[in-house]
Order: C-alpha cells, then structure tokens, then sequence
C-alpha cells in the first residue's frame, strides 16, 4: 500500500508542477479550438453545405495534431534542459518550446475563427481587421515556404 501511495504522490506533484507551469496556455488553446470549431460549423450552415461525418472526422484527427504538437513542445521544454545538463552545458534561458507552439497554435486558430465569422457575414468584422488577418497568414505561409 505504501508503495501506491508513493507511486500516487509522485504522479500528483508531476501533474501539479505541470499544471503549474501550462495551465494557461492548455486552455487557451482548447478554448480557442472548440471556437474555431464552432464557428466552422455555423459558418458552413450558414452557407448552406453540407455537414458530413468523414468530413467532421478529418476535422477532429487535425485537432488532435494541434494537442499532439502541443504536447511535443512540453516534451522538448523538459528533455532539452535535461539532455543539456547531463552533458554539462548551461542554457541562459529557460525552454519555451510548449509556450511557443501554444501561442502559434491561438493566433493560428484565431486567425480561422475571424475566416469563419467573415464567412458567416462579411460585414461582422471591420474589413482591416479580416485584411491584417489575411496579409498575416500570408506571410506566414510564404516565409515557411521559403524555408522548404
């Protein structure tokens, strides 16, 4: 019984000190996932297409990427410095590949739910706010191109 216990406490101050430091960037990406979810589907009843269940399950498994790339980044956020120290070499700053890839995950996804609200009514958002959005990802798009 004690060993459970041990096993329990180790288990529930790991997640305690992950929650500490993730909490918020976990929720924000959930939040805005469910959202751009949302407005994806009123956008597309509001535009008369059909809803599909295929369609609905590509959708879900490319939600999923997201978690799954949020997770990698926490992973690296620990193994970096972990892998760095045992070989004796100090980092002069903290990893912040979890934080990073989070917050590209929000503005990714924020940038989709103003697409699904500008697709609901193009008169829902002011017209420089959906053309700042758009030139944005452009640019994301054509500088990660570039790098190919």
């Amino acid at each position: 019984m004690d060993k459970v216990k041990r096993i329990g406490t180790i288990a529930l101050s790991a997640l305690a000190a992950f929650a500490h430091r993730y909490a918020a960037i976990v929720v924000f990406v959930a939040l805005m996932v469910i959202l751009d979810t949302v407005t994806g589907l009123i956008a597309s009843v509001v535009n008369g297409e059909k809803l599909s269940s295929e369609r609905g399950a590509i959708g879900f498994w490319k939600k999923m990427a997201l978690f799954a790339a949020l997770a990698f980044g926490f992973l690296l956020d620990y193994f970096i410095p972990y892998m760095l120290a045992y070989v004796s070499i100090d980092t002069p700053f903290g990893a912040v590949f979890g934080i990073v890839i989070g917050c590209y995950i929000v503005v990714n996804e924020a940038i989709s739910v103003c697409e699904n609200l500008y697709r609901c009514n193009n008169d829902i958002l002011p017209k420089w706010v959906v053309k700042l959005l758009t030139e944005s990802k452009e640019q994301l798009d054509k500088d990660s191109s570039e790098e190919e």
